[in-house]
């Protein structure tokens, strides 16, 4: 079999989306179409521009707020939404890593996760109970 590239991109794009509507609407990843509207209710009645008339911010979160719910609830793609998440803290700036590729993200994650200064030395050396 074929290895597609474009559909494997197509859908680590559409699972980024997601997460990123999920964070955008402050929902968890299993939540009903009901949980998901009344999210975006509260999330647009906060940056609705007619209450944040002079914040450029809040009409951009409006925007992404109106693309999160329509990808949630009726599955209508959002290029915003990819947009933000480029964007957003945590995601390398630097040519580091590549996140073109599974292995690019496994060896950002694995680094931003186990390998920071702050997890290194703090291993107590004790076992979890579950994993025995």
């Amino acid at each position: 079999m074929k290895h597609d590239t474009d559909f494997m991109d197509k859908i680590t794009r559409d699972i980024e989306a997601r997460k990123a509507a999920r964070k955008i609407l402050e929902i968890e990843e299993i939540t009903d179409k009901q949980q998901i509207k009344k999210a975006y209710r509260r999330a647009a009645i906060k940056y609705h521009p007619d209450h944040n008339a002079s914040s450029t911010e809040a009409n951009k979160k409006f925007t992404l707020i109106k693309c999160a719910y329509e990808l949630l609830a009726f599955d209508k793609p959002c290029e915003n939404i990819l947009e933000e998440i480029n964007s957003w803290p945590g995601v390398p700036g630097d040519d580091r890593y590549t996140l073109e590729n599974w292995w690019g993200h496994f060896l950002w994650w694995r680094e931003k996760f186990f390998e920071s200064g702050e997890m290194k030395g703090k291993s107590n050396g004790s076992k979890c109970s579950s994993c025995i």
